[in-house]
């Protein structure tokens, strides 16, 4: 242990000592190591070297034996005749540990060495002090300072100014307390502060700069100098900040870990980095305090293994800020400080970086997410939230609003609330209004943080620049409310003092009548027109109402009984009703409001053979009564939604045309999306978009945009007039090209009917075979049986003696009422918890229903009625092309006599010496025109298509049907999507009440684990004293800079977060599979 203390210190004693004094060791090593009396002698030398003590000459001479330290050498200083005695030997030991500055285990491991040892000990550090040359003075080094300060070494001055200050380091890393102590004393301190001022004037000055920090690091490895460099009020702290800065990366490593450091050590150091921080913003010239650090967080250092030591370092600084001094037992606090850091976009720094290949990196990434995790997840606990809301995403603002709202729900802060939210929708998101927002943001911040500066002060959190009292503002505002409060008050006490003077006449009249002797009628009548319920008289009116009400009772009593009420199919006789045997309840209990389906209905249904009746062996009847008790009021949460609207403005430029100008720049906007030429156009309408060139949604577009006949006259007029197209704009011109192609429209929807029939044709038949598949699903699925039989078991033990009692089944409307029926000791959970409860317990299989009927989601979204007409929209489109195929061949045949006679008739001329003449064959060239060939080739294929369709289809039908009539339902009444509907809302229900359960599973052992898992681990270190620096020397800082930079300082935080969130996400990760 001796060696590890004063490893460090070796380099200082090989170079102040003397020749004469590396033989006096050799020699006395020599010596103890033949004697047997020291072991481990080789590591005297550095011990001793490290301190400076003036041994007091008392004890030489009460031994009567004066040191000469140039002539006596090690092995007369042990002869046993040489040593002092245990007292002096102690007293003058206990100086000496004195200057080592070490912890109390240190200490005590020094103690029980031997006498020898220490006496040698004692006599080395003296000989070390006569040796200390003028060069290793407190006095020569703050000289050397002073003279920098005044003219600062740069250029060729600058190494040799470096070599001297890496002394200097030397000297406070070896030298004892006392040195420390006079060397802060004659300003040392401040001449390093002032030095780091100046460097950071400009960033060249980096190589001068990396001595003074590892000078400033030596200071702090001692209390002395911990306890200086906070006292000199952050000033040191300060600059340190802004040696961050320089680009050289030995310097931020340096900063960093110093800053790290201390943040470590106590809440005063904490405090002291984030004052430093704020006020090193004019050093760096950003708008928030930790911008640089994020900048560096994010920024390439100029090799790789720097750039991630520096941003080890400043993660390390970020978690050492968050997890130490008033972070460490402020929620609050911690909240504030991360969001500034989240604001300026350290989460999304951290997903880049992410994968990085270095483990340090990555747990200090990890150890940040999951602290931030850990803190939201209390912060929610503390909002009195529901189970459901345990999940908060604190990145949604739609929840956030949510929750406020929920939170000042029938409160006096409400209506501010909303004032708020409307006057930030007079503000716009442009760049003049960001500062606006910004200043709101730092408006509410320092409210916030002084409105719970009862945990800390809050001086430390808020920048100089800006500033607000709270007191200051709360006066006014509390005296305005007070006043509307006096004000209201008085309004009440004035409406009850009138009150009070009215029955005051009221009662003086009353008795002056008496007083004259007014009769009993007339006090009666007065009485009864009294409204006051403070009457001394009571009102006949009340005898005279009892005693109708006995009379109509009388009456009832013997009137004869109503005749019975016509039965349901008209039949006058009832049949016999079988009564189920259900069990009583002592208690009144709430009813579910379902549709019974009658008994007569019931055989060859699922209900049929449903064994309900022995479900009630495996229910707890007992805590069914107390959940479900209908004696409690039940309270209606209403739920406040809002609706947002969007809407649009479009601008309109006007073309000039022949056509609508809002139909021209329709189709404009139609042509700049399809990207193709007229011409183009043209020949993939001819070909009949055989390679796909024109887009199916285009062609839905361009149905639009059919020419109309006046269009095609208009435009017609225009080209002869001009004698060429190319006037017309572009719009016309697109109308103008496909009018020249024969039936365009009814082309052009032959062209879509094409594209579009095979993918109908799929989503038809996929939309049958979901049904299939759902309506299997639901008659064949044995759990869900068991469902419906615990349900319907339930249901029948709450509505006894009631109408709606004693069902043999229900239909499956009647399955949303489930959720109905509120617990009556809980008003956020109903009967569907209560059921899942049961399953969970009693029938665990039935746990996977919603996994087995997932089909019936998708039918649930599939109507009969839109599956008929799509088929008979596809049975219409076939025969639509049909009839357009016969049409077209028609006008082909017709064109080819055409032709055949004009070609006769250019023979003609030919053979009388005419040549050249061109005639039109048609306008539908017959090397394009590929109509013919392509709808013939698609009807052979789509008509089997067609035929499968027909089969599925009435498969579809009958198995739909059959569905229905086993589950009770009629076919003519509801139809095959609301009854998937039912099923799928009802699936629905039972997963989210599931997975409400399994979250309050989670988070009552997630408590429960935390709290053994703080039980187990050691205590934190609470709120420290501004005297920590002087009472605690258990701190050893160099070790400490090291572990913060291993990391090694959060693990066992780390290890406790993975040990409480590793199961959680296993569980919820299990949940997402299933």
């Amino acid at each position: 242990m001796i060696e590890e203390l004063m490893e460090k210190a070796y380099s200082c004693f090989s170079k102040g000592s003397t020749t004469e004094s590396k033989e006096r060791y050799n020699s006395s090593s020599k010596i103890l190591k033949n004697n047997n009396m020291v072991e481990s002698i080789n590591v005297l030398p550095r011990l001793l070297n490290s301190f400076q003590f003036s041994y007091n000459n008392e004890i030489n001479n009460k031994n009567n034996s004066k040191i000469s330290y140039g002539t006596y050498s090690t092995s007369e200083i042990l002869i046993p005749t040489s040593l002092p005695s245990d007292g002096d030997l102690n007293q003058a030991f206990e100086n000496l540990l004195k200057e080592f500055d070490l912890s109390n285990e240190q200490n005590e491991y020094l103690r029980s060495q031997s006498k020898e040892k220490k006496w040698l000990m004692i006599v080395e550090q003296t000989i070390r002090q006569g040796q200390l040359s003028r060069q290793e003075s407190c006095e020569y080094y703050i000289d050397l300072l002073s003279r920098y300060i005044l003219v600062y070494p740069d250029g060729n001055d600058a190494s040799e100014a470096s070599q001297q200050i890496e002394e200097l380091a030397i000297c406070l890393r070896t030298e004892s307390a006392s040195y420390l102590e006079n060397y802060i004393s004659l300003g040392g301190l401040e001449k390093l502060t002032k030095f780091v001022e100046l460097s950071l004037k400009k960033p060249s000055r980096y190589k001068t700069v990396l001595p003074i920090l590892q000078c400033l690091r030596a200071l702090m490895n001692s209390s002395i100098g911990r306890e200086a460099v906070l006292n000199n009020e952050s000033k040191t702290l300060y600059y340190i900040v802004g040696a961050i800065s320089f680009p050289n990366a030995r310097c931020k490593l340096l900063a960093l870990s110093l800053l790290s450091g201390v943040c470590l050590l106590s809440e005063e150091g904490h405090s002291g980095v984030l004052k430093a921080f704020t006020k090193a913003v004019k050093i760096f010239g950003e708008r928030s305090r930790f911008q640089r650090l994020l900048d560096e967080l994010n920024r390439e250092q100029e090799e790789k293994k720097d750039t991630e030591k520096v941003r080890i370092a400043i993660m390390g600084l970020l978690n050492a800020l968050l997890k130490s001094g008033i972070s460490e037992h402020s929620l609050q606090f911690r909240l504030q400080l991360r969001y500034e850091m989240l604001m300026l976009g350290l989460q999304e720094i951290i997903d880049k970086l992410r994968n990085s290949n270095n483990s340090t990196l990555e747990d200090h990434f990890e150890l940040f997410e999951m602290m931030r995790e850990e803190d939201e997840l209390e912060f929610t606990s503390s909002l009195s939230m529901t189970s459901t809301d345990l999940s908060f995403d604190y990145e949604s603002p739609n929840i956030i609003v949510d929750t406020i709202l929920h939170k000042l729900d029938n409160s006096i802060a409400l209506p501010y609330f909303i004032s708020i939210l409307q006057h930030l929708l007079m503000l716009s998101g442009d760049a003049k209004s960001i500062p606006i927002w910004k200043l709101f943001n730092l408006i509410l911040q320092q409210l916030i943080i002084q409105v719970n500066s009862d945990e800390f002060d809050y001086s430390i959190y808020i920048d100089n620049t800006f500033k607000l009292n709270i007191n200051q503002l709360m006066e006014g505002l509390k005296t305005q409310i007070e006043y509307d409060q006096l004000q209201k008050k008085f309004e009440e006490i004035q409406g009850e003092l009138l009150m009070e003077k009215e029955k005051v006449i009221e009662l003086e009249s009353r008795l002056a009548d008496i007083q004259e002797g007014s009769s009993l009628d007339c006090f009666s009548r007065i009485s009864e027109t009294s409204s006051n319920p403070s009457d001394p008289c009571h009102s006949p009116t009340l005898t005279i109402t009892s005693n109708a009400s006995n009379s109509l009772s009388y009456i009832n009593k013997n009137a004869p009984l109503p005749p019975p009420l016509p039965s349901a199919f008209g039949k006058s006789k009832l049949k016999h009703v079988k009564n189920k045997n259900v069990p009583k309840s002592d208690n009144p209990l709430k009813s579910i409001n379902w549709s019974v389906i009658p008994q007569e209905r019931i055989p060859g249904t699922i209900w049929e053979k449903l064994e309900d009746e022995k479900m009630y062996e495996q229910l707890n009847l007992f805590a069914l009564s107390s959940n479900f008790s209908s004696q409690k009021n039940e309270e209606n949460i209403s739920d406040n939604s809002s609706i947002y609207t969007l809407t649009r403005r479009i601008k309109n430029d006007n073309l000039i045309s022949v056509i609508d100008s809002r139909r021209a720049q329709n189709c404009n906007i139609m042509l700049s999306k399809l990207k193709m030429s007229n011409k183009e156009i043209k020949k993939a309408l001819l070909n009949m978009n055989e390679k796909n060139k024109i887009p199916k949604d285009m062609i839905e577009q361009m149905l639009k945009f059919i020419p109309t006949v006046d269009e095609i006259e208009l435009l017609n007029e225009t080209v002869h007039k001009y004698a060429t197209p190319t006037i017309l704009a572009p719009a016309d011109r697109f109308l103008y090209e496909v009018s020249t192609i024969i039936r365009y429209e009814q082309r052009l929807k032959c062209i879509n009917i094409i594209r579009t029939f095979s993918e109908k044709a799929e989503e038809l038949l996929k939309s049958m075979n979901v049904v299939l598949k759902a309506s299997n699903a639901l008659s064949t699925n044995s759990r869900l049986k068991t469902l419906l039989a615990l349900i319907l078991s339930i249901g029948n033990y709450l509505n006894q003696g009631k109408h709606n009692g004693n069902a043999f089944g229900i239909y499956s409307r009647s399955l949303s009422s489930v959720t109905d029926v509120k617990y009556s000791n809980k008003n956020d959970k109903n009967l569907l918890h209560y059921v899942v409860e049961i399953v969970e317990e009693k029938y665990p299989n039935v746990v996977t229903l919603n996994k087995d009927l997932k089909v019936v989601y998708d039918a649930s979204r599939v109507n009969e009625v839109e599956v008929r007409n799509e088929f008979k929209i596809l049975e219409s489109s076939l025969h639509f092309l049909i009839i357009e195929l016969k049409i077209q061949k028609q006008l082909i045949d017709e064109t080819n006599e055409r032709n055949e006679g004009l070609s006769d008739i250019i023979e003609e001329i030919d053979e009388n010496g005419i040549s050249k003449i061109t005639v039109p064959l048609t306008e539908n060239s017959k090397e394009l025109d590929k109509f013919v060939h392509v709808v013939t080739l698609f009807l052979s294929t789509s008509k089997i298509t067609l035929k499968n369709l027909q089969c599925n289809y009435t498969k579809f039908q009958e198995s739909l049907n059959n569905c229905l009539k086993y589950f009770g339902e009629d076919n003519k009444m509801i139809s095959g999507e609301s009854f998937f509907t039912n099923f799928s809302k009802f699936l629905n229900s039972f997963e989210e009440c599931r997975n409400i359960l399994i979250t309050e599973k989670e988070e009552n052992e997630r408590i429960k684990r935390n709290t053994l898992i703080k039980k187990q681990l050691p205590k934190k270190i609470g709120k420290q004293n501004k005297n920590h620096f002087k009472k605690n020397q258990e701190k050893d800082f160099e070790k400490l800079l090291n572990a913060i930079q291993s990391g090694e300082i959060f693990h066992d935080e780390l290890n406790r977060l993975r040990a409480s969130f590793r199961e959680s996400k296993k569980k919820r990760k299990i949940l997402s599979i299933s």
